[in-house]
């Protein structure tokens, strides 16, 4: 990592252990930031996560006071970040030297779509992992892939197919199989499966082109 991100990475690790120990509220990373473990190492300036604080009676307001609190800062106004995040159940906002974003995802128990589906699915399995020696709670290989896929956008595709070529012999792939119904990822997963190995052979088929 380079040194303002890892400053960054570390600020934010340092606060998800701290508030997980302290309030309950439970998190993993999910993204680009995860590419060099899971997949092809690429770069990213962002870091991205998620976070599970209605479980545990927080809000919104009471999140961010946390976060006021151990030095992030807002885009714009921390009153604008709060009410685009009751909207989009993200909050975007910068580590204290107002160098690297992070995308807080905040999950919603309350939605049944696949994006809030595999969040769900995602947080019960999550793992520990280790970048530049600093722990943390992630993703596993096989919700990564599978998050991937739900969102479904070209670099997700690729990211998704990354980690399938670089640990399908070590991943769980009846449990995938099973979630991939839940989820409506079917075709994706057996995609996965045939062998392809090129990401735009890959979009172009599972978008039809």
């Amino acid at each position: 990592m380079e040194i303002r991100y890892e400053l960054a990475f570390k600020q934010l690790i340092d606060f998800l252990e701290k508030i997980e120990q302290e309030y309950g509220i439970k998190y993993y990373l999910v993204g680009g930031v995860l590419t060099s473990l899971y997949s092809e190492l690429r770069s990213t300036q962002d870091i991205d996560f998620v976070v599970d604080i209605y479980s545990v009676n927080h809000s919104i307001e009471s999140y961010i006071s946390l976060l006021r609190q151990n030095d992030f800062y807002p885009y714009q106004d921390w009153e604008t970040t709060a009410r685009l995040a009751r909207e989009t159940k993200l909050l975007q906002y910068l580590d204290k030297q107002e160098n690297i974003k992070f995308d807080n995802y905040i999950l919603d128990r309350q939605s049944k779509d696949k994006y809030n589906r595999i969040g769900l699915i995602a947080l019960k399995r999550r793992v520990r992992v280790s970048f530049s020696e600093i722990e943390c709670w992630s993703t596993s290989k096989e919700d990564f892939i599978m998050s991937k896929l739900v969102y479904g956008g070209w670099q997700d595709y690729t990211d998704a197919l990354g980690c399938w070529m670089r640990f399908n012999d070590t991943l769980d792939v009846s449990y995938m199989i099973k979630t991939s119904k839940e989820l409506g990822i079917q075709k994706e997963i057996e995609l996965l499966k045939s062998g392809i190995d090129d990401p735009d052979d890959y979009f172009n088929q599972i978008n039809g082109y």
